[in-house]
């Protein structure tokens, strides 16, 4: 038996997110610490042949009533994920979004592998932020939410823990999608109170996009001025910050409907919107639809449908293009009469005027 926070080596079967099974030759790190009430427990995962690195998050031992509930997240989790890698594709899934690598649900530990990316928690920098890193946060931080508004996704619960910081590279990174839901269905359930809009501290509701607005507003606020924060209403000072009050004009309205959306926050900062010509969804099914395409082209020219050129005689030049019509058609006259034009019918536009 392995001693604790030793790795050991393992096989790891899992679903990726094109439907294929994969297996690996992996090692598991040590669990992680994790935060009190959280029902996940997460380790590092390196392939051992490609030393390629992923996070691992799956159920801990929990007693049946909160396994439901860890279960519901997990899945939740899962499903959203599926749905950023499909709409977004491998090549263009924005880098502050957590990637989901595969999973298996039906498993005796049900889990989730997402690719690793460092970045510590954004309340590890709050207050300790330079200027110039300050407008780097929120522009990050207001761009990614434009990209969960594009996709459909509210996460739900926008913190200073889910939200990270890597300050050496300025990257921001969302993680924690265990309550979010598609824009428009019924919330499954409330994030962190303190974080969360008003909207949602009511009570069930469809998920709404500008919710996530509000919360990414608490947390710009709060990391960038150190100042706190107030559940369900407006920041505390945030009436004496002049640069801020420009930004946040109308996000902290109480109804969802009145606050602006996730572009007019990055018009306010300069900052271009990368959807503002619209974004095409990936399609995972574009390659085996063109492949099948090719064949079906492919089919027709080896047996061409009644009254098509056969393919020798396409070749052959326009000697062979004719195709005689059908017994029982007269053909058409080689010089078909041309009719007498009928006086006045577009005397409006000036033709046919008598000389």
């Amino acid at each position: 038996m392995s001693a604790v926070g030793e790795s050991r080596e393992e096989k790891l079967g899992y679903t990726d997110p094109e439907g294929r099974s994969v297996e690996r030759r992996v090692e598991f790190g040590p669990d992680r610490p994790v935060a009190p009430g959280r029902p996940f427990r997460v380790r590092d995962v390196r392939d051992v042949e490609d030393g390629s690195t992923f996070v691992q998050k799956r159920l801990g031992p929990l007693d049946a009533r909160r396994r439901v509930g860890a279960e519901a997240g997990l899945e939740t989790e899962i499903r959203v994920l599926l749905r950023l890698a499909r709409t977004f594709g491998p090549a263009d899934h924005p880098r502050e979004l957590a990637r989901i690598a595969g999973h298996d649900f039906d498993g005796v530990e049900p889990f989730l592998l997402l690719e690793a990316v460092p970045c510590p928690p954004a309340e590890d920098v709050v207050g300790k932020l330079l200027t110039e890193e300050q407008d780097a946060f929120r522009r990050a931080l207001f761009r990614t939410v434009r990209h969960l508004e594009t996709a459909g996704v509210v996460h739900g619960d926008l913190t200073p823990t889910s939200v990270r910081w890597q300050r050496e590279q300025r990257r921001l990174y969302i993680a924690d999608f265990d309550h979010a839901a598609l824009a428009g269905e019924p919330r499954s359930s409330l994030g962190t109170a303190l974080w969360a809009a008003p909207g949602p501290l009511r009570g069930p509701g469809p998920a709404d996009p500008r919710d996530d607005l509000w919360s990414a507003a608490q947390v710009a606020y709060h990391v960038t001025t150190s100042r706190p924060v107030r559940q369900g209403m407006i920041p505390v000072g945030v009436e004496s910050q002049g640069v801020l009050l420009d930004l946040f004009q109308g996000v902290f309205e109480p109804d969802a409907q009145r606050r602006p959306g996730a572009a007019e926050v990055l018009r306010r900062l300069a900052e271009p919107d990368p959807y503002v010509h619209g974004h095409a969804q990936y399609d995972p099914l574009a390659e085996g639809r063109r492949g099948y395409e090719a064949a079906l082209q492919r089919k027709r020219q080896r047996m061409p449908l009644e009254g098509q050129p056969s393919p020798t005689a396409a070749s052959d030049g326009p000697r062979s293009a004719f195709v005689p019509p059908p017994a029982g058609i007269p053909p058409k006259p080689a010089n078909p009469p041309v009719p007498e034009p009928r006086p006045g019918r577009f005397r409006l536009f000036g033709k046919n005027q008598p000389s």
